[in-house]
């Protein structure tokens, strides 16, 4: 920015740098959603950069389930396709420009943090999925450790070709041809015409009020939709007037949580795949239906109605700048490493994003060829008088809609500004087991009050929470920005 770069440059080189040196939480062959507003344009825009399966893709195959580890398991790549797109539409420089810092990392290497040597420590048998890996993490048979460089010189040929010829010099040239012949000699399915046919999609995002304000999410396929169900049931009850952290509040929003995630399993897919309502959804006629089956005293403990598998390595980033343009952004690998392949002579880690389908022919969320999987990646934002106010999101699989559903809430219903949004002490209801987790910084008393009312409880410690987000608030007075980072990882707030 201070060279003259917009919002969308500077989330583009953040996107292409975080994928050299945090490999594990997200790479060049994973996938990106974003919400943007341009300056000068009228509207939001949401863009999708998840792929689909491979054409050859077979559910027959996996009746184990679908592996993590190994190449059947990743969808086609939609990272670049985004990258790409942002850069010629937006960005005032060229891609030359934006990934030169990437190119510089991987080129020239980094020192290693604690957090990834752990990831390489605990990933070994992954990163085995592919003999690149191993020789680049495990370096004479021993996991790097932190302060190690870590140079990639076959990542930083990537990108190289990617900035000076963009999405389709990776789509159809060298990355393609070589993904191709990795994938025959491996016996997978992803193929040269599955990247050749891929253009990331770019439409309208999808929205709720709540407080008066306007919330915009993400669409289908992403989870988006969750975090707007939440915030429709929760319109119903004062929060403020609860105050925050108190049982009413925290079991009430738990409760919205379930039943919004219930939907979920029960018609989120791919549209162009599935046939849903979503106006219904999101009708507040719908939302009162949902709302008046909470129990204030008792919590509803049913059976889960699916039993999808979540990601949780995954970055979040936003930016704003003086002239308008706003931009927040999620890019995954979905697991640690992906699938833990790096095809000879490219550097780049492939997804595991299959591992998101369902494997039952009735469920909205089948895997089928050409199909893309329901995603836990979203952004928001938030509108006040049709201009953005609030910008954000944060990684943690299906932690990040309810993130996101207690920090607009912080902000809307609390008063907080955005720091103290963003730190405040955080629930989280688990998907799987249906254990909802609290740090122990809420008032010691609010665990027993939950187990009063049959929420089965664990403790996060004091700031364990499985999310790290982000927020920028614009004031829509004087047009200044704050913006507030989560001291839960290592993200930092930065402006000038």
């Amino acid at each position: 920015m201070q060279a003259g770069g917009n919002a969308f440059d500077a989330v583009v080189t953040m996107a292409a740098v975080i994928a050299v040196v945090e490999p594990s939480s997200n790479h060049v062959g994973g996938d990106v959603f974003s919400i943007h507003r341009a300056a000068g344009q009228d509207g939001l825009r949401a863009l999708n950069a998840s792929g689909p399966a491979p054409a050859a893709a077979d559910p027959d195959a996996f009746s184990g389930g679908i592996p993590q580890v190994g190449l059947r398991s990743a969808s086609v790549p939609g990272a670049v396709s985004a990258w790409d797109t942002l850069a010629t539409n937006h960005c005032r420089f060229d891609l030359v420009r934006l990934l030169q810092p990437a190119i510089d990392f991987a080129e020239r290497g980094f020192p290693i943090s604690h957090a990834l040597s752990r990831a390489i420590t605990d990933s070994r048998e992954k990163l085995s999925a592919s003999a690149t890996g191993l020789a680049l993490f495990y370096p004479g048979g021993e996991p790097l450790r932190p302060g190690a460089i870590l140079v990639q010189t076959d990542l930083a040929s990537t990108l190289r070709t990617i900035a000076t010829g963009g999405a389709e010099a990776f789509y159809q040239g060298d990355f393609a041809q070589k993904l191709d012949a990795w994938s025959r000699d491996h016996d997978a399915w992803m193929t040269a015409a599955d990247l050749a046919a891929y253009r990331c999609d770019v439409g309208e995002p999808i929205y709720t009020n709540y407080r008066g304000y306007q919330i915009v999410g993400q669409p289908p396929v992403s989870q988006g939709y969750v975090l707007l169900s939440q915030l429709n049931i929760a319109a119903g009850f004062d929060f403020a007037a609860t105050g925050f952290g108190a049982a009413d509040t925290v079991h009430t929003m738990i409760e919205a949580k379930k039943l919004a995630f219930a939907d979920r399993h029960g018609f989120l897919g791919d549209p162009a795949h599935v046939d849903y309502d979503m106006a219904r959804l999101l009708s507040e006629e719908f939302a009162a239906r949902r709302r008046a089956a909470i129990d204030p005293a008792h919590a509803a403990n049913e059976p889960l109605p699916g039993n999808l598998h979540e990601g949780s390595d995954t970055t979040v980033m936003a930016a704003v700048d003086a002239d308008g343009n706003a931009i927040t952004y999620i890019q995954s690998l979905f697991e640690g490493f992906g699938c833990g392949v790096i095809p000879d002579g490219t550097g780049v880690f492939l997804n595991n994003r299959m591992t998101g389908f369902s494997l039952d022919p009735a469920a909205p969320n089948f895997l089928q060829p050409g199909k893309r999987t329901m995603h836990t990646l979203n952004t928001y934002m938030v509108l006040r008088d049709g201009r953005p106010y609030l910008l954000g999101g944060t990684p943690g699989g299906h932690y990040q809609v309810q993130t996101n559903f207690q920090l607009i809430s912080n902000v809307l219903d609390h008063g907080m500004n955005v720091q103290q949004a963003v730190e405040a002490p955080r629930w989280g209801h688990d998907e799987l087991t249906g254990v909802a987790g609290l740090e122990t910084r809420f008032d010691s008393a609010l665990a027993g009050h939950l187990s009063d009312r049959g929420h089965v409880i664990t403790s996060y410690g004091a700031w364990g929470n499985p999310s790290r987000a982000h927020l920028i608030a614009i004031d829509p007075d004087n047009g200044s920005f704050t913006a507030g980072s989560d001291p839960r990882w290592h993200g930092q707030a930065i402006g000038y």
